[in-house]
């Protein structure tokens, strides 16, 4: 059996593998999902990140997020819990690199997810891990998502009100107006009226 100071060092490197990872994929970007005439977008904020990991921490998600980043984060920065027990943080970080995968592939959209304490309005899960999204109310002229949970493997669809498999999945960088790339596509399937005009033009041209 593996001694604490084995487990925090097994999660530390996870958490700084996943943060690397955060960084370069979805840190400070804006998606767009697409799924029959409907779209949502997620806003992946680097202070979201330290939730996502299942540790308890006492220091700020800001700074968790960028020690972990530069390769700084020590062990005596974050522990375990009742409410943030070392299993859970394994389980959690084995896939949390892998979080980017629900950028750039087929998902299936879950609308109200039940979880034991919380119902999500929107979910995102490619069956082995699922993200749950929560509405972001800092800015009055957006309606982004953020991300709030990473589940794995929990019967996400049968908890759920229905799902959708996505269609599109455009990505630009948070700051841009439009979005300029798509990251994932259903051949068979058009785009609806609503999101044409979040389109850069050169990416229209594409499509």
């Amino acid at each position: 059996m593996a001694t604490k100071v084995e487990k925090k060092n097994t999660i530390r490197k996870l958490i700084i593998e996943s943060a690397k990872s955060y960084s370069e994929k979805l840190a400070g970007k804006t998606f767009l999902y697409v799924y029959g005439d409907e779209y949502f977008e997620i806003l992946f904020k680097t202070d979201k990140f330290k939730h996502l990991t299942g540790v308890d921490s006492k220091i700020s998600a800001v700074q968790f997020y960028k020690y972990a980043k530069e390769s700084k984060l020590t062990t005596s920065q974050f522990g375990f819990s009742k409410d943030h027990p070392y299993s859970n943080a394994l389980k959690k970080l084995t896939y949390l690199a892998r979080l980017h995968e629900l950028t750039d592939s087929l998902v299936c959209v879950l609308k109200d997810m039940n979880t034991v304490t919380v119902t999500y309005k929107i979910g995102l899960t490619n069956l082995d891990f699922t993200l749950c999204l929560v509405n972001d109310t800092s800015y009055s002229d957006h309606n982004w998502f953020l991300p709030m949970s990473l589940r794995i493997k929990d019967k996400a669809i049968e908890n759920s009100r229905g799902g959708e498999f996505v269609d599109f999945i455009f990505v630009k960088e948070a700051a841009a107006e439009k979005y300029g790339k798509v990251l994932f596509s259903d051949s068979e399937k058009s785009l609806p009226d609503s999101v044409l005009n979040m389109l850069s033009d050169d990416l229209f041209k594409k499509l």
